[in-house]
């Protein structure tokens, strides 16, 4: 259980440092407004530090969330940054993506949300430095995320043994 809950702190620790400090070109920090880096700091603290208060203090409600929750916050990370980085949806694919990324990131805006997203990228995330070629016209994982995706996944799966593992179901 002690694995768990350190990759989950280290995973709020890493989420907040890099949307807060600018180490640009790692991150994109600098070019996030005041008010988007509050509103990203501040969802992502609250949701991020309820599995290992739950694990500390033994709330099997709690445990059960993060569970669940690393699982969903790396699809999230998924759709929002690997999708497009490997294919452009078309057609149907398009429209039930579009639905999928506008849950994502919370944008409800009227259009096509890929094209939004990528205009946010291209504010905040292009030119920051990425292990990946760059792909024309499309979102490319800068090392900063995908640090944070593969360190998600891993508190994923950590926390889904930590919690089969306990021994206090109620």
């Amino acid at each position: 259980m002690i694995p768990a809950v350190i990759f989950q702190i280290v995973l709020l620790i890493y989420h907040q440092t890099t949307t807060f400090v600018d180490l640009y070109p790692f991150n994109g920090a600098r070019n996030y407004s005041a008010r988007e880096r509050l509103i990203e700091m501040g969802v992502n603290a609250l949701l991020m530090s309820l599995a290992p208060i739950g694990f500390t203090l033994n709330v099997h409600g709690l445990m059960l969330f993060g569970a669940i929750y690393y699982f969903v916050l790396f699809g999230v990370e998924i759709v929002i940054w690997w999708v497009p980085y490997f294919v452009v949806p078309s057609g149907c694919w398009r429209k039930a993506y579009n639905l999928a990324l506008s849950l994502a990131t919370s944008n409800f805006q009227t259009g096509d949300t890929l094209e939004h997203w990528l205009a946010i990228y291209k504010r905040i995330h292009d030119g920051t430095f990425s292990v990946l070629p760059k792909r024309a016209g499309r979102i490319v994982p800068n090392l900063e995320h995908t640090l944070l995706h593969g360190w998600t996944l891993v508190t994923a799966i950590t926390t889904l043994c930590a919690y089969l593992g306990s021994a206090t179901f109620s």
